[in-house]
């Protein structure tokens, strides 16, 4: 049996909780115990995301028997060379950014956060961090581990147990879940019925890896530089909107994007399958 389902899915990103959490709490006790506050150490904090996904990975090399080869789809595919690709990639990755900031907007109307969740949040994107190691740790670690672990993992175990559609849902659902905000649970579900499907259509993570990074490279650059016409409120409950025109093009770009993207997935698959049947019947000519 094809290993994770949906039951399997949700305990093995428990697991992967569990395993962050326990690694935070002993650095902090580390850090108590020789006056150090470690825990304030931004590098530290990558490590211990970067600790947490190999763990994770050698739970379920593990567990399956399979190798790090199997579980991990990073090999460069045909596809992953034709610009075309990456291209559309970020038209989609730009356009949506622009639709779900004003989704975002909607979800903070409907349902203020409160001050709790702000302090959190305030907290993860302060200042003290800086620029550099919060784009190693959203840009490089995030859009690596997550996509291996929710796309190279869960959504290949996903689709062994359940349509491609029911897969797809189910592991942006995790995705957003996993997260543990549920502000962000709509963005970050669309997000993840994104990637998904890009995974599906070209058999390979770097697509998702791509997006995922371009995604979190513009919200970090936003959230640490003052961009004008784009200011980020201190009361993350007051709604500042687009302007009008960026609120046009988003649309425009998401939908081109993504329809790029297919189209050109689609052809690679049409010429795979092309030069498939040749060589097939050029192996059958010469016997």
């Amino acid at each position: 049996m094809a290993y994770p389902n949906l039951k399997q899915s949700v305990w093995l990103l428990v697991l992967l909780i569990l395993i962050v959490v326990g690694l935070a709490i002993l650095v902090s006790i580390i850090g108590a115990i020789i006056d150090e506050p470690l825990d304030e150490n931004t590098y530290l904090t990558n490590l211990v995301s970067l600790v947490s996904f190999i763990l994770i990975l050698c739970y379920v090399s593990h567990r399956t028997g399979r190798t790090w080869t199997d579980m991990l789809p990073l090999a460069i595919r045909s596809i992953d060379y034709d610009w075309r690709m990456w291209l559309s990639v970020g038209l989609s990755i730009f356009g949506l950014g622009v639709v779900l900031s004003e989704l975002d907007n909607a979800v903070i109307t409907l349902l203020p956060m409160p001050e709790m969740f702000q302090d959190i949040f305030q907290i993860m994107v302060e200042e003290k961090r800086s620029y550099l190691s919060a784009l190693f740790s959203a840009v490089v670690i995030a859009p690596v581990g997550e996509e291996i672990v929710h796309r190279g993992i869960i959504l290949k175990g996903l689709l062994a147990h359940y349509t491609q559609n029911r897969a797809i849902v189910w592991s942006a659902v995790l995705f957003g879940l996993m997260h543990l905000n549920p502000w962000q649970f709509p963005v970050i579900f669309i997000l993840g019925l994104v990637f998904a499907y890009w995974v599906i259509q070209t058999e390979s993570l770097w697509p998702a890896i791509l997006g995922h990074a371009l995604h979190n490279l513009i919200a970090v650059t936003f959230l640490h530089f003052d961009v004008p016409g784009f200011p980020v409120p201190e009361d993350l409950n007051v709604v500042v909107h687009n302007p009008w025109w960026l609120n046009v093009c988003g649309p425009i770009l998401a939908i081109l994007g993504l329809w790029w993207f297919y189209q050109v997935a689609k052809q690679k698959k049409t010429d795979q399958l092309e030069a498939r049947v040749g060589l097939e019947d050029t192996q059958g000519c010469d016997k």
